[in-house]
């Protein structure tokens, strides 16, 4: 290889090992930490599925016996102000019941009919939630469950807990750099960890609605956010 080529190639190595030193040298350093937040608060509404199942020997039978619990059901509705809105069918079902009792080989037959009629309803009253189950339960519904308490300002509690976790990100940053005899410096990137989502806290203190026949306790809902944060240190 000619001398004057070694030289040229001598030289390119020696620039691009000089400017990766300097990269290196510039490039500043960097603290990563994970933050997070909670957001709590008292339930200030709740889902719950009511309904009626009826039987009769015909499905016309078992669908005006249904019909009429639902009506009722429906005026109680009224009667605790449930918006339309706030009122939905999740579930409804006309089915056959078969007599299996038979041992001579034949194929089992309808014994009668079932209809199952579902609302899931959305109340805003928690405080009257044991006294409307209580009605509900007069008026004829034999199938409730689905409990499911929310709050209405959802969002300003998520808000609430993103704040919260970004706060806990800095702490835990400063405390970092601290002990690395450092300073911290600006925020690179911020990067949510899935979506904060509101759990219960059965742990918190219990509320209980007044009602003599269905006492209800809503505890507390927990909204938490976390947070991967990166620093640079000075």
């Amino acid at each position: 290889m000619p001398m004057r080529l070694i030289a040229t190639v001598l030289m390119l190595v020696t620039t691009m090992s000089c400017n990766a030193q300097e990269a290196n040298e510039t490039d500043p350093a960097i603290v990563s930490v994970t933050g997070q937040g909670v957001a709590a608060a008292t339930p200030d509404m709740v889902t719950v599925s009511v309904g009626v199942v009826t039987q009769g020997e015909n499905a016309a039978d078992a669908l005006t016996a249904n019909n009429n619990a639902m009506s009722a059901l429906n005026a109680v509705l009224d009667d605790f102000d449930v918006a339309e809105r706030d009122r939905r069918t999740s579930n409804f079902n006309i089915s056959p019941r078969y007599d299996r009792r038979t041992n001579d080989g034949r194929a089992p037959q309808i014994s009668s009919y079932e209809v199952n009629n579902q609302l899931s309803i959305r109340y805003r009253d928690v405080d009257r939630l044991g006294e409307l189950l209580d009605a509900v339960v007069t008026s004829g519904s034999n199938r409730i469950g689905g409990m499911n308490f929310g709050n209405t300002n959802e969002d300003e509690l998520r808000d609430e807990a993103r704040k919260s976790a970004v706060a806990d990100a800095r702490h835990r940053g400063e405390l970092y750099a601290e002990a690395a005899g450092m300073q911290l410096g600006k925020v690179v990137s911020i990067t949510e960890a899935g979506s904060p989502q509101p759990r219960p806290n059965l742990r918190a203190g219990m509320m209980m609605a007044e009602a003599a026949a269905v006492p209800i306790s809503t505890g507390e809902n927990e909204i938490r956010a976390v947070v991967q944060v990166i620093f640079t240190l000075k």
